[in-house]
């Protein structure tokens, strides 16, 4: 099997996580039972399951000069993420989060933006993109990313597109496979009422839309045909970085050739297991967990 190219543009940052046994709270002060530091970020995290999936991942992303990019950087290196792209300026401050985890693994997320992470087209290596299967996309540092999908376009690379939010949503025209969070397409639609927004997400004919929604699992369209597919059911430690996970897992599965459905089944598996551990990348399962899983509920490639 060829070894799937995967490249990823957007953001990483570090993520302090708290795990709370009682929320909302009571009283001003409520001890935490867990505390971990850990990367996150949407293209980040993305990467990182990439890699641990199998695949040789690029990123290209920006880091503060701190000591939180610093560790940030070595986390991703240790997990297999080539960071020959990674960009860092002089005086800059890490992206940061804080998480809180409630007793049943949903998250609240605090992030802080970092400072002086500069969003810029100049200087670009554009060969991050050569001999890619696919790329994913998220939101963040739209003139980075707009540059690269732009050049990704008329290299003919099949582009996966993470919108956490409406912000940036110029971008989603370049998108191949645009896959968007309920909050999302929510905010698109003006209402949450997910199949509707299927139709109002969509930037053009042939585009692939989907909408992850979390314990309700995945909702798609493509070819003018609609399909929902259950999350796949495990102990729910943390949901942190889900959203990502199935990003990467998706444009994983596209890179290996999978038909449409199977990639959709494959990442919802991917980021269900990745919920049974603290922190966005704890739980990310390897392809052949996934697949042995798949095979086991009788789910089978279509191609």
């Amino acid at each position: 099997m060829k070894k799937p190219k995967l490249a990823m543009v957007g953001v990483s940052c570090l993520d302090h996580i708290w795990q709370v046994s009682h929320f909302p709270p009571n009283h001003s002060r409520t001890h935490a039972h867990a505390y971990q530091v850990q990367g996150g970020g949407p293209a980040a995290t993305a990467a990182v399951t990439g890699a641990r999936l199998g695949a040789d991942v690029r990123l290209l992303t920006v880091h503060g000069d701190d000591s939180n990019g610093q560790l940030a950087k070595l986390e991703l290196e240790r997990s297999g993420v080539d960071l020959s792209y990674l960009r860092t300026y002089p005086n800059s401050q890490m992206v940061v989060s804080s998480i809180l985890v409630t007793p049943e693994g949903e998250r609240y997320i605090f992030p802080y933006m970092g400072n002086n992470l500069l969003d810029t087209d100049k200087d670009l290596d554009f060969s991050i993109l050569e001999g890619v299967d696919c790329l994913v996309t998220d939101s963040g540092y739209p003139i980075m990313n707009k540059a690269i999908l732009k050049a990704a376009k008329t290299r003919n690379i099949p582009i996966v597109a993470d919108f956490g939010h409406r912000r940036n949503w110029h971008l989603a025209t370049y998108a191949d496979y645009l896959i968007v969070s309920e909050e999302c397409a929510t905010e698109v639609l003006g209402r949450n009422d997910p199949e509707a927004a299927l139709d109002a997400l969509k930037q053009f004919e042939t585009q692939y839309v989907g909408i992850t929604l979390g314990e309700e699992g995945y909702l798609f369209t493509q070819a003018s045909r609609t399909r929902h597919i259950p999350a796949f059911p495990v102990e729910v430690v943390d949901t942190t970085g889900a959203g990502d996970v199935f990003h990467g897992a998706f444009a994983y599965a596209v890179a290996r050739g999978f038909d449409l459905d199977y990639c959709g089944l494959f990442a919802s598996v991917t980021a269900s297991l990745s919920c049974t551990a603290l922190g966005g990348r704890a739980g990310i399962p390897d392809a052949a967990t996934v697949e042995a899983i798949l095979q086991e509920q009788n789910f089978r490639e279509a191609s």
